[in-house]
């Protein structure tokens, strides 16, 4: 993908074509939407904030007149500034400003906490939007199923329902994470090569992150309601990075073959519970510092 990022660097206009393609692309095939807030991560990074933000208007301008050629509904670019563009070029600045891939992501983070608040307290119903199609799944599951009631997959349809506005913000937040990783990736390539994965790879949230965290999962297991959980998730969604950053570290530092790692992404996507357990070494790397102590164990061997 570098190709795109030495087109998106020869200018302004270039990178909106990017953009505002990559976001129309992104309503086929997901992944495409991270590609185009990357593309405003890196202008940001390389040329500043206030060329993102110029880039992000053009790409504003060129997404809605495709979604109106395509679609007839120029309202979809507007989407995308909200969701998608405007966190990116935040988070960019950001990290352009402090040269803190920790803060970034910390303020990333309480971003996606308050969005949490504001959608349960402004759009309580969001989750509704999606109640018919998953009525449709439900009476289906019950037909082909002899294991669940159809008054039990109804409560489980009515909790992921309320649970909606946690996962949409939790969602906005990864996918952000992402779409800066890969722009940070970009520059790290034509500017520092080499720097972004060492960047990666000595992320530490802190002691302070690590307690905030831990008390705000011990509220939510008191509470016990869907509101905690959401708020809980996007915690996960941070500490998840944490891990798997002192995942790639421990690769690093041991110099075993890089089929490891893949092999352990590939026990992650079938045991989910891997990963909580790095999570939990995340929580604990603060304290313990990890990198270290692999080291010296590497050292002796």
């Amino acid at each position: 993908m570098l190709f795109l990022a030495r087109f998106i660097l020869k200018g302004q206009s270039q990178a909106a074509l990017v953009t505002a393609s990559m976001a129309i692309l992104g309503l086929v095939v997901p992944p495409a939407a991270w590609i185009s807030a990357a593309a405003i991560v890196l202008v940001t990074l390389v040329n500043g904030p206030k060329s993102g933000l110029i880039t992000t208007a053009l790409s504003l301008l060129g997404a809605a007149l495709f979604a109106f050629l395509i679609f007839s509904a120029p309202e979809v670019a507007v989407i995308f500034v909200l969701i998608a563009w405007l966190p990116a070029w935040l988070i960019a600045s950001i990290l352009r400003q402090t040269v803190s891939l920790a803060f970034s992501l910390q303020v990333l983070t309480l971003m996606s906490l308050l969005a949490v608040v504001m959608l349960y307290v402004l759009y309580p119903n969001m989750g509704e939007l999606w109640r018919e199609p998953l009525d449709i799944m439900v009476k289906q599951l019950a037909e082909q199923s002899t294991d669940f009631t159809l008054a039990e997959l109804k409560q489980t349809e009515d909790w992921i329902i309320a649970f909606l506005p946690g996962l949409f913000a939790s969602s906005i937040m990864f996918g952000t994470m992402l779409s800066l990783f890969l722009g940070r990736w970009w520059q790290a390539v034509f500017y520092n090569p080499g720097g972004f994965g060492k960047e990666f790879r000595s992320l530490n949230l802190g002691k302070v992150s690590a307690l905030c965290a831990m008390a705000l999962m011990l509220i939510a297991a008191i509470v016990d309601t869907v509101f905690a959980l959401a708020m809980v998730t996007v915690v996960f969604v941070l500490y998840g990075i944490q891990a798997l950053s002192l995942l790639h570290a421990a690769i690093n530092i041991r110099q075993v073959n890089a089929a490891w790692l893949f092999l352990i992404y590939l026990i992650m996507f079938f045991v989910p519970h891997v990963l909580l357990l790095l999570m939990l070494a995340g929580f604990a790397d603060p304290w313990l510092d990890l990198r270290q102590r692999i080291g010296q164990v590497a050292d002796k061997t």
